[in-house]
């Protein structure tokens, strides 16, 4: 079975993570994740906060947009993270959405280039090599940590089209893959990026009314498919590449943490099979401590 983690939605307060922190340690969740996206909460810091508030859960964020950090700086930061919590902290880079990159002045020619050479980057000097180097976006002149971690936390790369997973394959630990990745996208994906990790968002709804439960996921679902940002996932979904297929309920339990108790018990079990090393549970607002307390109490013993 994969590791079960939690979403801190990005659109939540900063000052509610503590108590959700506290939460998903005290129910057993194995991993909380944050995420940095503009312009709210900076994902460095959410996730020292969180860390500095528990004991034992691990903290991941992602994605951090590579295209505005320099590697020293943020190889410095994360360092500094991994060792005053050593073994507990995960980092997933991406390129960044399109939008913002242009609406900050941040949209590098190549971005999938400037991705590769950051993550490559960060990833040597957390292991303690000293770097030199002249790519097309990142600049290194003798450079090495002086306090480098004793262990290294695993950097992933948030992606989801076959350039980008191959970038994951060559330059990360692993990968991080977005909510609406169903167990068929998971194994193109793992197949894509090859060796390495895998973890993924999923979107929770659970209730005793298995039907129900979906029907609430559904609108979010709809807004995904809509978008056109994911056309391998909709495809390996059943959807079409354009996602206009029918979201129905043979979909919505692909691409779902969604139903009763055993629903969701074999959703997160079809998603380890397929590759999956965490499942990081999204759940749907407003009630997110219920949803995760539900299913800490009702899914979690069936797995």
């Amino acid at each position: 079975m994969p590791a079960i983690g939690v979403l801190f939605r990005p659109d939540r307060l900063p000052e509610d993570l503590p108590q959700a922190a506290r939460a998903a340690e005290r129910d057993g969740f194995d991993e909380l994740w944050v995420v940095e996206d503009c312009f709210l909460a900076g994902g460095l810091t959410m996730a020292a906060s969180a860390l500095a508030v528990t004991e034992r859960i691990a903290v991941g964020v992602g994605l951090l947009p590579a295209m505005v950090r320099n590697p020293a700086i943020v190889a410095m930061e994360i360092a500094a993270l991994a060792r005053l919590h050593p073994g507990r902290l995960r980092v997933a880079f991406g390129h960044g959405v399109d939008a913002w990159m242009r609406q900050i002045g941040a949209r590098p020619p190549d971005r999938l280039v400037a991705l590769e050479e950051v993550v490559g980057a960060v990833r040597a000097l957390l292991g303690g090599e000293e770097l030199t180097r002249e790519g097309r976006h990142v600049r290194l002149d003798a450079v090495r940590l002086e306090q480098a971690p004793a262990q290294p936390p695993p950097v992933l790369i948030g992606s989801t089209g076959p350039r980008g997973l191959a970038v994951a394959g060559r330059a990360a630990d692993g990968v991080l893959l977005p909510e609406g990745a169903g167990p068929a996208a998971v194994r193109w994906a793992r197949e894509q990026a090859g060796a390495g990790t895998l973890a993924l968002y999923a979107w929770l709804s659970v209730g005793r009314d298995g039907e129900a439960a979906r029907a609430a996921v559904r609108p979010q679902a709809e807004r995904w498919a809509a978008s056109g940002g994911y056309p391998r996932l909709t495809a390996h979904a059943g959807l079409g590449a354009d996602g206009s297929g029918p979201l129905d309920d043979r979909a919505l339990r692909e691409i779902a943490v969604a139903g009763d108790p055993e629903d969701c018990a074999r959703a997160v079990a079809a998603l380890g099979h397929a590759g999956a090393a965490t499942v990081i549970l999204d759940p749907l607002p407003p009630d997110y401590a219920g949803q995760l307390a539900r299913f800490a109490a009702d899914v979690r013993p069936r797995l």
